[in-house]
C-alpha cells in the first residue's frame, strides 16, 4: 500500500487521505503528524488501520464535544448521535469516557436542569418518561423528581387557556381532563383544578 495523496479538506483539521490513488477516508491533522504519514510512503495494512482508528477515536472526541457545546445532553443521547455518525463502539466509548470526565455530560444535571424548564407546563408523570426516555437512570429520576409539585396557579392558567372561547360542558371537562392529563399531570392534580376552574367542587374525576 501507497500513500498516494493527503489532501487538506477546506480549513478543518481533516485530511483526505488516498492510498494507491483512491480516497481511502479522512483523518485528523494530529494523527498525521503524530505517526508522520507523507506522500509516497509505503505502509502495510495493519499499521494503516491501526493508525485510521487512532483518527476515528480523535475525531469522534471532537465530534462529541461540538454535540454536547450547544446545549445540554444525556450520556445515551450523546451515544446514539455518534454512533449514527458512524464510529466504532470504541471510539464512542473513549469520546464518552472524556466527556464524564471532564463533566460535559452529567445525566443528574441534566435531569435537574429540565424538570426545572418543565415545572409549570407539565406534571410529574411526563417529567419521568421524557428522562426515561433519554436514558437517565431511575434512581436519578427519582432523586431530583421526589421533591416536585404541580404548581396549582400555572396549571389553571393551563386549564383556563383550554377551556378559552369553549362550550362548558361535560363533553369539554372530559376534554379538559385528557389534555392536562397527557402534560403528564396526575388525577388528583387534575381533579382540583378541573373542579376549581369549572365551578364544580362536587362532581370528583372517575
Amino acid at each position: 500500500m501507497i500513500i498516494t495523496d493527503l489532501a487538506r479538506r477546506g480549513e478543518s483539521e481533516l485530511y483526505k487521505v488516498y492510498v494507491d490513488d483512491e480516497f481511502v477516508c479522512l483523518m485528523q491533522a494530529e494523527t498525521i503528524v503524530k505517526n508522520k504519514l507523507k506522500k509516497g510512503q509505503e505502509i502495510d495494512k495493519q499499521t494503516f488501520d491501526e493508525i485510521f482508528n487512532q483518527s476515528q477515536i480523535l475525531t469522534c472526541k471532537n465530534q462529541a464535544i461540538n454535540y454536547v457545546s450547544k446545549c445540554l445532553k444525556t450520556q445515551k443521547q450523546v451515544e446514539i448521535y455518534l454512533k449514527q455518525k458512524g464510529y466504532t463502539d470504541v471510539a464512542i466509548k473513549n469520546a464518552v469516557t472524556l466527556l464524564l470526565d471532564y463533566g460535559y455530560i452529567n445525566d443528574k444535571y441534566y435531569a435537574q436542569c429540565f424538570v426545572k424548564s418543565k415545572q409549570n407546563t407539565k406534571g410529574i408523570n411526563y417529567i419521568k418518561n421524557a428522562l426515561k426516555q433519554k436514558g437517565v437512570k431511575n434512581n436519578i429520576i427519582e432523586e431530583v423528581t421526589k421533591d416536585y409539585k404541580a404548581n396549582d396557579d400555572e396549571l389553571l392558567m393551563l386549564a383556563k387557556k383550554y377551556l378559552k372561547n369553549k362550550t362548558i360542558d361535560n363533553t369539554t371537562r372530559q376534554k379538559l381532563c385528557r389534555h392536562l392529563f397527557s402534560k403528564g399531570f396526575n388525577f388528583d392534580e387534575i381533579n382540583k383544578i378541573v373542579n376549581i376552574v369549572l365551578k364544580d367542587e362536587g362532581n370528583d374525576w372517575n
